[in-house]
């Protein structure tokens, strides 16, 4: 994403239009952290033409949860009604996040219907070991190791 260390949305958000133009139908997107954030924010506010297979979203805070106020990130108050057909969504967050507590994956969990969401432990904000979780789920969605 453009300029990382200073993120903003709108430049972030004509990223995410480019990169749409060129996915397929039965996309699989994954966020951690701001750019789950960001891509919740831009399918809930942008036209989105392919179908999304699944939306992964790993760590993400909620802003305007607690002391987390953004306004350029915040999403808008019916922003579920606003998503385009997402076929499964999953959560990922671990207890020892010293970033993004485990009540922001709840809120979201509330709030999208239908979603999974798994509260793990031993894995922080950044998953330096990796997401064994998510790989797994990978593996069977795809038919990887069968």
């Amino acid at each position: 994403m453009p300029k990382p260390d200073e993120p903003n949305y709108e430049s972030w958000k004509q990223a995410l239009r480019e990169i749409m133009k060129i996915m397929d139908d039965d996309m699989i997107l994954i966020g951690h952290s701001l750019g789950g954030s960001v891509l919740l924010k831009f399918l809930s506010e942008e036209p989105v033409y392919n179908s999304i297979n699944v939306l992964y979203l790993i760590a993400v805070p909620f802003w305007g949860l607690g002391d987390w106020e953004v306004h350029e990130f915040t999403l808008k108050h019916e922003f579920v009604k606003q998503l385009p057909v997402v076929r499964s969504i999953v959560i990922y967050q671990s207890k020892d996040d010293q970033i993004v507590s485990v009540d922001h994956a709840e809120k979201y969990a509330s709030m999208l219907p239908g979603a999974e969401c798994h509260i793990l432990n031993g894995h922080g904000h950044v998953f330096w070991d990796g997401l064994p979780e998510l790989v797994s789920h990978l593996n069977q969605l795809t038919g990887v190791g069968n």
